[in-house]
């Protein structure tokens, strides 16, 4: 997920850094263009990707070298056994696997420019409707602007600026929440990625019914574990001004996917960002301010998204390098058919591996190569995979808004995921009978088939 801030990177050559960013906005705009059909390649973008993310290498955090040396090492191994099986795999999904996803998600990151709407010197409500206008603000916020919502309001509300842990916990789930349906969501972008075929806007209307029903169990557990029924819960002063640019964004990218349903869905996301924030911000700063502001946003936060840039290309190896052992012999499936309860089945095991530190990432490019073969139909797994970001990211430790609210205010991670697992326990049984309804309008089978 992309952070809210910048974050303190190591020195790194100003030369480097300049390049690299170059390169990630000309991926941005190349990965864009492609999905219209208008451009060239995709595998052009690819190109600008894997050199921004040599440049930037140098300033990963050693976990994330050794997580992305790992996951490239483990699909490189992969396509060596596809090779010594006689396959011939392509080595082209290397440069487009992840590489829209890519665009997106550094298109979005400019939405960072639009300012909120700020609360003043207002006074903050308190009690049960406190609670469930902060749930609805957080979600409909950070669906647009991610995590600099948490923290926004997370500053805003908390005792000297630090969220009590009920606080904390209702911004996490109501934040993950978003992740079901949100089109400027990562969980989004890697779910259409990695499930083609998949509706976009069958995806949004299904996720968005069963967010309404997550975010109402999220409320109540946080009534019910206060004892009091959230009588003494501080929340944020939300304000109808806040929802413009959301609504907006909404009505843009839903017209664009009506008028040229033939452009690829991420990259009307992209562009509808793009556009909004361009527009906004020199209206509102003005041609010599604004341009300013989005030259610097290019220039000093675009490389800093250098984690999120090698976790999804070295995902793209490991993704690339399944597929191709898959293709050259498959691999063993416990049925032969993908329905409502083999995608139950699967999203525990996703959320038990996000629980126990596995990126969702991970999980969902293993998944995907894996379950390929039975040809599951493209908007039920798409479901299952931001259902498994959605829940499974509350029950992980090691998640990255668990990872962020220590970093920023030293909240425990282990602390605020072990306060989530009765929340996520709700939230899987509700997952579960939402997948039976969703897949019987889908025509797939309810009942297994095991091979």
């Amino acid at each position: 997920m992309p952070s809210a801030e910048t974050p303190r990177l190591p020195a790194t050559s100003p030369r480097r850094h300049t390049l690299a960013a170059a390169l990630l906005f000309a991926m941005t705009v190349l990965a864009a263009l492609a999905g219209t059909g208008h451009g060239s390649p995709v595998w052009t973008a690819g190109v600008a990707a894997w050199g921004a993310g040599a440049l930037l290498w140098p300033q990963l955090a050693r976990a994330q070298k050794r997580q992305a040396l790992l996951l490239a090492g483990a699909g490189l191994v992969a396509f060596g056994v596809a090779l010594a099986r006689g396959g011939r795999p392509s080595l082209m999904g290397l440069l487009t696997q992840n590489t829209a996803l890519l665009g997106m998600l550094a298109a979005v990151s400019f939405l960072r420019l639009l300012r909120t709407p700020e609360a003043g010197n207002e006074g903050l409500p308190r009690g049960r409707g406190a609670l469930w206008r902060t749930l609805g603000a957080v979600h409909v916020l950070g669906a647009v602007i991610n995590l600099s919502a948490v923290f926004i309001m997370a500053d805003r509300i908390g005792p000297d600026g630090k969220p009590r842990h009920d606080q904390a916990a209702a911004l996490v789930r109501a934040f993950l929440a978003a992740a079901l349906w949100s089109p400027f969501f990562a969980a989004t972008a890697v779910a259409l990625t990695y499930a083609p075929g998949a509706s976009p806007l069958g995806l949004a209307a299904s996720g968005m019914a069963l967010a309404v029903v997550l975010l109402t169990l999220a409320g109540r557990d946080i009534e019910r574990a206060s004892g009091n029924g959230a009588a003494d819960f501080v929340g944020y002063p939300m304000h109808a001004a806040a929802l413009k640019v959301p609504a907006v964004l909404a009505a843009l990218v839903a017209a664009g996917h009506w008028l040229v349903p033939n452009w690829a869905a991420l990259a009307v996301i992209s562009l509808a960002s793009l556009a909004v924030v361009g527009v906004t911000v020199l209206a509102q700063r003005g041609p010599r301010d604004g341009g300013h502001a989005l030259f610097c946003h290019v220039r000093d936060r675009l490389p800093g998204m250098s984690g999120e840039l090698v976790l999804f290309l070295s995902a793209a190896v490991f993704a690339s390098g399944l597929r191709a052992v898959i293709d050259s012999g498959g691999l063993w499936l416990p049925f032969s058919g993908f329905g409502a309860t083999e995608a139950a089945l699967v999203l525990a095991v996703m959320i038990l591996l996000a629980a126990l530190g596995i990126h969702a990432v991970i999980t969902i490019a293993m998944a995907s190569a894996w379950l390929a073969p039975l040809h599951p139909e493209p908007t039920l797994l798409a479901l299952v995979f931001v259902q498994s970001w959605a829940i499974g990211l509350a029950a992980g430790p090691m998640s990255g808004i668990h990872l962020a609210l220590q970093g920023r205010y030293g909240l425990s991670p282990g602390q605020l995921a072990r306060g989530n697992v009765r929340y996520c326990l709700q939230a899987y049984a509700a997952a579960v009978v939402w997948l039976a309804v969703v897949g019987s309008v889908l025509g797939v089978k309810l009942l297994p088939t095991w091979g």
